[in-house]
């Protein structure tokens, strides 16, 4: 066991010179003791911040970072000694993490009356409710919110004091000034800082400052809040997708004030270039200046039993805030149904609408008396085919394909685009409204379709545009079997397309712009879901309607109707990195390897292992590695641009364990 601090005091008196103490072979703090209760509340916290987490900014569809929180302490506790006075431990430990009652007072970011306790018993020397609401009796200054937190906090759970406190990645480096005495008392230490007390400890544990490797480093969390600490890091993994992430983690959150405006200018003016194309082009602005902020697409198949071409979608409920539905209205000539966009329905018709055509499978509509429908397998003709699985009469589609053709099963319709008005434009609040597809709309659509067409290979063999086949497997082997989709760039619309090779194509040679791209990639897609939104409920603020990401969950899930961005609003998604700002004094390094061959050895190694048939990262990131193999900049250059399936752990129980 470590020796207690007289003892290292005496140690250093007696041989001055010396380092003041050794931690080589000693207990860690996470060897004896662990506040589990208090971290889960904290990462917990953290995931519930959803876009807001630190990491995210790079691209939310890595799904499996782990908490910078529980990163910090896991960390932290392998440094930490564990001496002879185990309460002081931990009392240390929680203040290093800001996880003490004293910490939790410096995190306090807000508090409104009617957060505080009517039956606690300090109520009414804070809040008064002779209006009907609570309000403060007196002004909520720094001195005041000191007291009343000192006074209330201790009186309710951790988890909800929590609530009303900064992450303690969002704590500026001044909130932790008044705890070194204690700590560099206990430690033996003369930090000032967490990276210097880092240091130390490395130093006396390792005789150098620590280096923390992670061999499985995901999406960065490990790596980058171990450098954000103060060590040296060395981070893999088998995925380029998972490295260009942490990459990004130490190169664009972890960049100096003068390269991330660097940065930022670039993305800037690469937005400007692109938005400048697309208006140049005008698929995107209608005869009266109004710009599509979305467009909404449907499935169109013909029923077997009537001959009808029936739009397939499982509600036709566009906006529940407002109201909107799309109506199908027969034409007994031609044998197809008109859609109409209709806004502020009543009730009544919110609800016929939430019947789409496609129910349980199956698809159903008005000129079929049968009202059970017709099975959707019967359609695309499924069948066994012993050892193979499911096949069926869908075309599988070729290189050249970018859209159905005429004769195929499934074709594809644009049957209502969302508009920002011209008068609102470039404002903090753009007016938008719905509208059916006018003859001017098929102009435009039809002007993107042949631009693609006549550009295509080009793209593709400049690598603006992927020409990758789609390799089967557990998740991708479904893309052949419900759309007959084979490469890669069959998942994406005409728009998509053209607005994708533009944004290759100016951000060409940039690294955070590849990380844009994918970024981008996850927001554009036949993937994308429309979300229509929800109506406020008591206590809860309505829900706009919205197109959902790719990858809002970890699975290729084909969509009956889909919608896709604009150029405008996929370019707004994109400038998330400001005020996302972090130094990291320790050095960083970053590679494409498996996790057998280890490029350099480290003190200490944490790692989140795979998840084995629980997520295919390797084929479903072959979605952003089919955009990006043909054209890395450095030093994603030096990368293997592969999925490398082969040597990827899959499996479960036995087989799994085995692998890893």
């Amino acid at each position: 066991m470590p020796a207690t601090t007289a003892r290292r005091k005496a140690a250093v008196e007696a041989e001055p010179g010396l380092a003041p103490f050794s931690l080589k072979n000693a207990p860690s703090f996470i060897e004896r003791q662990f506040p589990v209760g208090r971290l889960s509340a904290e990462a917990y916290k953290e995931r519930k911040a959803g876009a807001g987490q630190t990491l995210t900014a790079l691209g939310s569809y890595w799904k499996g970072r782990k908490p910078l929180v529980l990163v910090r302490a896991v960390v932290l506790g392998c440094f930490l000694p564990a001496t002879d006075n185990p309460a002081k431990d931990l009392d240390i430990f929680l203040k290093l993490m800001a996880m003490d009652d004293d910490g939790l007072a410096r995190r306090v970011k807000d508090l409104k009356a009617s957060d505080i306790d009517a039956d606690w018993p300090g109520f009414a020397t804070y809040v008064g409710t002779d209006s009907g609401k609570p309000k403060w009796l007196q002004r909520l200054d720094a001195e005041t919110t000191a007291r009343l937190v000192a006074e209330w906090f201790p009186t309710i759970p951790y988890d909800r004091r929590i609530r009303y406190c900064l992450r303690p990645e969002e704590l500026p480096d001044g909130a932790y000034d008044e705890i070194w005495p204690e700590v560099n008392a206990h430690l033996g230490t003369t930090a000032r800082s967490l990276p210097e007390l880092v240091e130390q400890l490395g130093i006396a544990r390792f005789g150098h400052r620590p280096t923390v490797a992670d061999t499985f480093c995901g999406g960065g969390s490990i790596p980058f809040e171990a450098a954000r600490m103060g060590c040296d890091v060395y981070a893999s993994d088998l995925n380029p997708i998972a490295c260009m992430l942490t990459w990004g983690a130490f190169n664009i959150i972890g960049a100096s004030k003068e390269k991330r405006a660097e940065i930022e200018q670039a993305q800037k003016e690469v937005a400007a270039a692109v938005d400048a194309e697309i208006t140049r082009l005008g698929i995107e602005h209608d005869k009266d200046g109004n710009r599509a902020k979305a467009f909404l697409y449907c499935l169109e198949t013909r029923c077997p039993k009537t001959g009808w071409m029936v739009p397939m979608a499982p509600s036709w409920v566009i906006s529940k805030t407002r109201n909107v539905v799309a109506k199908l209205i027969p034409n007994q000539k031609l044998k197809r149904y008109e859609i109409e966009i209709v806004s502020g329905v009543p009730a009544t018709e919110m609800v016929l609408a939430t019947q789409g055509t496609v129910s349980d499978s199956r698809l159903v509509h008005p000129m079929n008396p049968e009202q059970s429908g017709i099975e959707i397998k019967t359609i695309r003709g499924d069948y066994r085919n012993g050892d193979v699985g499911t096949l069926n009469r869908l075309r599988q589609w070729e290189a050249s394909d970018f859209a159905p053709r005429t004769d195929d099963i499934y074709q594809e319709r644009l049957y209502a685009i969302q508009w920002i008005t011209k008068a609102s434009l470039g404002k903090g609040r753009e007016e938008t409204f719905f509208a059916a597809i006018s003859s001017n709309d098929m102009e435009r659509e039809q002007m993107v379709a042949d631009l693609v067409h006549a550009n295509l290979a080009e793209w593709q063999l400049q690598g603006f545009v992927p020409d990758m086949p789609i390799e089967h497997g557990d998740e991708t082997t479904r893309l052949y079997r419900e759309r007959g989709w084979t490469y890669w760039h069959h998942l994406f619309a005409s728009r998509d397309l053209l607005l994708m090779a533009s944004f290759a194509k100016l951000g060409k040679g940039r690294p955070d712009a590849y990380l844009q791209l994918a970024k981008s990639l996850d927001r554009s897609s036949k993937l994308c879901r429309w979300n229509p939104g929800a109506p406020s409920k008591t206590g809860q603020a309505p829900t706009g309607d919205k197109i959902l990401q790719v990858f809002d969950n970890q699975a290729f899930n084909t969509q009956n109707n889909y919608a896709i961005r604009s150029a405008s609003e996929l370019l707004a998604y994109l400038d998330r990195y400001e005020g996302k700002r972090f130094d990291l004094p320790g050095q960083s390094e970053t590679g494409v390897s498996s996790a057998k061959h280890i490029l350099r050895l480290s003190d200490v190694y944490v790692t989140d292992p795979p998840y084995g048939d629980a997520v295919n990262y390797h084929e479903l990131t072959e979605f952003f590695i089919a955009w990006l193999r043909k054209n890395p900049p450095p030093p994603f250059d030096q990368w293997t641009w592969d999925s490398q399936r082969s040597l990827a752990i899959k499996g479960k129980d036995e087989d799994f364990r085995r692998a890893m």
